[in-house]
């Protein structure tokens, strides 16, 4: 992810780091180390993660329902909280998507339902029902 940051962000980084926060800049510096083997190698792993996921999808599962962070949302606007409950699926190419159904200390605890790869409208139904069926609680 962090490699896919340092390309993205590349023009910004250049032209302007002193302007992004302390995490951003971080992130950027430390993909901007990762070799091109490490990355190509772990982009090789991607089909074999993708077949798995698939048998999950067609045998068992119409959706998985995960965390999509370690804890509540950080307060303020300094981070967004931590993506690696979110990688594997972008990763993956899947779609995901995050509810904040719960609450604690008033700040949101989202869960993140994913779906099997082309199932994005059967996905949002799956998440508005879920949705509906916590406020109804």
């Amino acid at each position: 992810m962090e490699a896919d940051l340092a390309k993205n962000f590349e023009a910004e980084y250049r032209d302007g780091r002193d302007k992004l926060s302390e995490a951003l800049r971080g992130q950027i510096e430390r993909g901007r180390k990762v070799r091109a083997v490490d990355y190509n190698k772990a982009l090789d792993q991607v089909p074999a993660l993708n077949r798995g996921l698939n048998e999950l999808f067609e045998l068992r599962y119409e959706a998985i329902l995960t965390p999509a962070t370690a804890g509540t949302a950080p307060k303020g606007l300094e981070s967004t909280g931590s993506p690696a409950f979110c990688t594997l699926w972008t990763l993956c190419g899947l779609p995901a998507i995050t509810l904040p159904p719960m609450s604690a200390d008033g700040l949101p605890l989202g869960v993140q339902l994913v779906g099997p790869r082309g199932s994005d409208a059967r996905l949002l139904r799956t998440a508005r029902w879920l949705v509906g069926q916590v406020q109804s609680d």
